[in-house]
């Protein structure tokens, strides 16, 4: 930008000395600074408009509040769990609970229409809806009318309810993700794609311990994935269990309860396991340290997502174990997707190389499947080297987990469904911030602006 703009400024006064000398001065439309580049200086009212979209964008992306919604639906959740609904047309409980979510979304569609999460997650209830055949219309949960009956439903009112040290502040919570080749977000929203073959630990503390084992994805190379998922609830007698409570699930096998049969221990039923779909989908929520992991099967591998408030996270900072939601992928481990990304997308016949994919046909298929950013170059990665199109529901589910799980997570995104070769060269490993790209081309229109009107 500032080469250009030096570039005109020379070129006006090119002209200013061509004129003194008494020679007819070139039309502006005539100045070439770059080659093949020809252009009038761009009016100040264009520029101002430019400036107002794609301020309005950032403001409406930002402005999207889905919290209350999740705010709601877990809520709804929870007195579901508890007894607490019984709708009167034979549904289950759960379809009230996502009946309130989703009319809540609906009444912020003016706010999110064209957020992409808020369509995401939008379609994803109307999935569960579909799936645990729930009515369209009917009943949604009303906290205070229960509340007025004397029914006490809010969690932190049950027996080993975990509350913060820091009383007046809300709970900050910190998300770490796993699926697909493997990928991983950590807790700090660090973005990495791993080797990681065999056991691994994903998080230690004195509370929980969770496990997974990456085993190489067949007659595909290095490529690996997840195929077994063990998580321990250590002792714990006031909250837990007199003894260690432990759930594993394995290829074809995600059970609906912990090892020992049960699926839930703990006074009030402090830790639980709910099957979302059999066999596909399980939820394990931890009340006393308000943690809640996710873990699917899609194919022959899992996928798993986990919320954990920030001072819980920040209790496993201290232990030497090497545990990749904590501290990332080992430097030996990681993978350079974005090098291979770059190396591989002129590949067009799958006899020239040694891609399962190619680039383009990835890419299309990971848009179909609705996924952004990381999640998006990580689909295309697992699909150039698997061919394996299971990793594209692994990758949208982990993204829906997450965005269902905190959806202020989508402040931090771009919404990029495309590869961005520039971002993601060989020399290049850093991670644009989501609203850098737009603030720099709104500047960047100003400085244009200003210029122009500095020297008309």
């Amino acid at each position: 930008m500032f080469v250009i703009l030096k570039q005109r400024a020379k070129s006006r006064e090119y002209r200013s000395e061509r004129s003194s000398a008494g020679r007819v001065e070139p039309s502006v439309h005539e100045w070439k600074g770059m080659a093949s580049l020809s252009y009038p200086p761009m009016p100040p009212i264009l520029s101002l408009v430019v400036i107002f979209i794609l301020v309005y964008l950032i403001d409406t992306s930002n402005a999207c509040g889905m919290q209350l919604c999740y705010d709601r639906w877990r809520t709804a959740a929870s007195a579901a769990d508890n007894g607490l609904i019984k709708p009167p047309n034979g549904e289950i409980p759960a379809c009230v609970a996502h009946r309130t979510h989703l009319v809540c979304l609906i009444a912020e569609e003016q706010n999110c229409r064209t957020n992409l999460q808020y369509q995401m997650t939008k379609r994803g209830i109307i999935h569960k809806m579909k799936n645990d055949k729930c009515y369209a219309v009917g009943d949604v949960f009303n906290a205070s009318a229960v509340m007025d009956k004397g029914i006490i439903i809010r969690p932190n009112n049950l027996i080993c309810t975990f509350r913060s040290k820091y009383d007046k502040t809300p709970i900050k919570y910190q998300h770490c993700g796993l699926f697909g080749d493997p990928h991983l977000r950590t807790f700090k929203d660090e973005f990495q794609t791993c080797k990681v073959e065999g056991a691994w630990s994903l998080v230690q503390n004195k509370y929980i311990m969770i496990m997974v084992t990456n085993n190489p994805v067949k007659d595909h190379g290095a490529a690996t994935a997840t195929s077994k998922l063990t998580v321990v609830i250590k002792k714990n007698e006031d909250c837990a269990s007199h003894d260690f409570v432990t759930y594993r699930a394995r290829t074809n096998y995600l059970p609906g309860t912990f090892e020992n049969g049960r699926s839930d221990v703990g006074p009030d039923k402090s830790v639980a396991i709910q099957v979302m779909e059999p066999g596909k989908h399980v939820e394990i929520y931890l009340r006393f340290i308000d943690t809640t992991i996710r873990v699917r099967q899609i194919g022959r591998y899992f996928t798993f997502a986990i919320k954990m408030p920030q001072e819980i996270v920040e209790q496993s900072l201290g232990d030497d174990t090497q545990q990749l939601c904590v501290q990332g992928c080992p430097e030996q481990e990681q993978i350079n997707y974005k090098k291979y990304l770059a190396e591989k997308r002129k590949i067009m016949d799958l006899n020239q190389g040694d891609i399962a994919m190619t680039s383009e046909r990835a890419s299309e298929l990971c848009r179909q499947s609705q996924v952004v950013d990381f999640y998006f170059d990580s689909c295309v990665f697992d699909l150039m080297t698997t061919g394996d199109e299971n990793f594209t529901i692994a990758a949208h589910q982990l993204l829906e987990d997450l965005t269902e799980l905190s959806p202020d997570i989508v402040k931090t995104q771009e919404n990029r469904t495309y590869l961005n070769y520039e971002e993601i060269h060989p020399s290049s490993g850093c991670r644009l911030k989501s609203n850098f790209i737009p603030w720099t081309c709104a500047l960047a229109v100003l400085l244009c602006f200003l210029f122009d009107q500095r020297n008309s």
